[in-house]
């Protein structure tokens, strides 16, 4: 997958020295994928979550949240299109819980 908006990853993993570890982690296997669709997303992160169009991850056992947007990958000509996740926030527990946060990056 191609993974859009890295800069919002780089600047959490500064702000949240705590999840860096984890949010690289993520990076590098969704990075790696190919999904196709919500259900392969879950085979990977058991814990991700399909809210209104966005898909939600759990960073460090539920401190955070990683809130983002697939384009999933599809078959074409034969072969699988890469496929974009587009990060739009990463948010403590307690930020999350505002939905009107989930399109702003990285807040404070």
């Amino acid at each position: 997958m191609h993974v859009g908006t890295e800069k919002q990853l780089n600047r959490a993993m500064k702000q949240y020295p705590d999840a860096a570890g984890q949010i690289m982690a993520w990076y590098k296997i969704a990075k790696a994928a190919r999904w196709r669709n919500f259900v392969e997303v879950r085979q990977v992160f058991k814990d991700a979550d399909d809210v209104k169009g966005y898909v939600i991850f759990n960073i460090r056992q539920n401190h955070y949240r990683l809130v983002t947007i697939i384009h999933y990958s599809r078959l074409k000509d034969g072969g699988t299109t890469e496929g974009h996740i587009y990060i739009r926030s990463f948010l403590t527990h307690k930020q999350y819980d505002n939905p009107a946060n989930w399109d702003k990056g990285v807040t404070r």
